[in-house]
This record gives C-alpha cells, sequence and structure tokens, in this order.
C-alpha cells in the first residue's frame, strides 16, 4: 500500500553519516595518532601502541563527534570532528558541499613532544595526511581549505585543520537501513583500498 506524501529521503545531509564512518575509521587505523592522544607525555610516539582496551577508551573520550568539549579532571588531548559551512554544490543545486573541520585541542603542559615537536601540529601533519585529496563520500576529492590557531581558554589550545568536499552521486540515494551497515562499510573498505 502506497502511502500518500511519503518520500525516501534525499539530502547531501545523509552524505555524513558515510563521511564520519570513514573519517573515523582512517584515524583509528593510525596508531601515531591514537597514541598522540592517548599518552600525555612528551614520548607518546615512541610509546607502544594501544591495546584494543586502550582504544576503546579513545570514544568518545579523546575523539569526538558531537561538538561539545568536556574537560574532566584529567589532561587530555583531543580531536572534534565537525561539519560546517554547507552551501548548493555550483553543477547541482540539489547537492550541498561543505567543510569538514578537525579541532585538535591540547593542553599547554603536553604541547611539547621529543625533539622540539609540538604535538597539535604533529597530530595535524597525520590528519592532513589522511584527508587531504581523499575520497570520502561521493566521486569528489576533499581539499584542504586552511588552518587556523584556536585557543580556547588559558590552559587549552590547538589548530583548525578544514577541509573543503564536494558532494554528489550519493545524496541521491535512498538512507541506507541500519541493518545493512555493516555490508555497505565492509563494500566501501574494498572498493577504497583497491584505489590505494
Amino acid at each position: 500500500m502506497k502511502i500518500e506524501g511519503f518520500r525516501e529521503p534525499k539530502s547531501s545531509f545523509l552524505s555524513i553519516e558515510k563521511d564520519l564512518a570513514t573519517i573515523t575509521d582512517k584515524i583509528m587505523n593510525c596508531d601515531r595518532i591514537k597514541r598522540l592522544l592517548y599518552y600525555t607525555t612528551p614520548d607518546a610516539l615512541d610509546k607502544p601502541n594501544l591495546t584494543p582496551e586502550q582504544e576503546q577508551t579513545l570514544f568518545p573520550k579523546n575523539i569526538k563527534t558531537v561538538p561539545k568539549l568536556y574537560v574532566d579532571g584529567s589532561v587530555l588531548n583531543y580531536i572534534i570532528i565537525n561539519f560546517d559551512n554547507f552551501i548548493p554544490n555550483a553543477t547541482n543545486p540539489e547537492f550541498r558541499d561543505n567543510i569538514i573541520e578537525f579541532d585538535i585541542v591540547c593542553h599547554f603542559d603536553q604541547w611539547q613532544l621529543k625533539d622540539a615537536k609540538l604535538r597539535p601540529y604533529r597530530i595535524a601533519a597525520e590528519l592532513d595526511t589522511m584527508f587531504d585529496e581523499a575520497h570520502l563520500s561521493g566521486i569528489g576529492k576533499t581539499e584542504f581549505a586552511g588552518a587556523t590557531q584556536i585557543i580556547l581558554t588559558d590552559e587549552y589550545a590547538g589548530l583548525c585543520l578544514m577541509y573543503r568536499t564536494v558532494h554528489d552521486g550519493d545524496d541521491e540515494k535512498k538512507m541506507i537501513n541500519p541493518n545493512e551497515w555493516e555490508s555497505y562499510v565492509e563494500e566501501f573498505n574494498k572498493q577504497y583500498n583497491e584505489h590505494d
């Protein structure tokens, strides 16, 4: 039976859930970022890789997908993933391009790493290597759009990395059924790894 007035969801905002899954998977596959976030000492890059139990603590403590930062009693390093500045696509106004922002926030006491390296810039370098010119949803690539310093308090500061994205064909498809999500991610990873 057809329900009058019902339409399948069709929006550029549907691409965000796929992009977010891809972004967090890439971050969680980078041992250097995980060590830089988890260990608070200057020799964080020399520490052992995280155990599966330690990795599980990174969400939502160090890696955040909701743009709210809770600073608890322990001193932590954070990556906050945001989607912002949605605009109509230049060639097809049904689609919306946007900016993906990575806010890298570290306590000032943890900025300094060994060998005069700075933690927020090391994390930024890892993220930039992963996401500049990367494929997320659709056929477009992410493009580096800029970076700016952010100072939150007299104890926390860092960088905001921005990447311009162009969305396209995925936006007109139906929303994925949650029961099909695992097979979608598996198929996407298979396809993505073939192009590397």
